[in-house]
């Protein structure tokens, strides 16, 4: 499927619940989440290219806190190896009773100029400092596997703020 279909059904598929949902009862956040970070690492294992990243994401997603999951799309602006666009449907599952997600999501990117390809199936652990009930900052710690022989082992870290509406 290509990536510009994904992301329409990963936008409609997040904006269903949202839409649904009345004004949030007793000032709590609606589940709408919005995290911004900046992230910087590496991919092991190239036969040609530049093996660092850098890049700025933005995730959208909505958490469905009974169950800890939260459905998220995010858009990766990269600046390394070369400027390059990304997106990153994914999952996050928060541990319950704990500061602590895990997150796993599939990566299209334009990198190395070679078009739209799927990159990566990306697996993180992130941590997360609540400094209100809308706003935080967390640290994440993201690899995966390579969904094409052009591309590596990734290892990025990354570090933002996360916002709860």
């Amino acid at each position: 499927m290509p990536p510009a279909r994904v992301l329409g059904l990963a936008l409609a598929l997040l904006a269903l619940p949202a839409l649904a949902r009345a004004e949030p009862s007793g000032g709590e956040p609606s589940g709408l989440t919005l995290d911004a970070s900046l992230g910087g690492g590496g991919e092991m294992g190239l036969s040609h290219g530049k093996p660092g990243v850098l890049e700025i994401e933005a995730v959208v997603g909505y958490a469905f806190r009974e169950q800890g999951l939260r459905p998220e799309l995010a858009l990766a602006l990269g600046m390394a190896p070369d400027t390059n666009v990304g997106i990153r449907p994914g999952l996050r599952w928060s541990v319950p009773e704990s500061p602590f997600q895990l997150r796993g999501a599939l990566d299209a990117a334009n990198a190395r100029s070679s078009g739209w390809h799927w990159r990566w199936l990306l697996v993180g652990v992130a941590g997360e400092l609540r400094v209100t009930s809308l706003f935080g900052f967390f640290g994440e710690v993201d690899t995966g596997v390579p969904l094409s022989s052009r591309f590596g082992v990734p290892l990025l870290l990354r570090a933002g703020a996360s916002f709860r509406f």
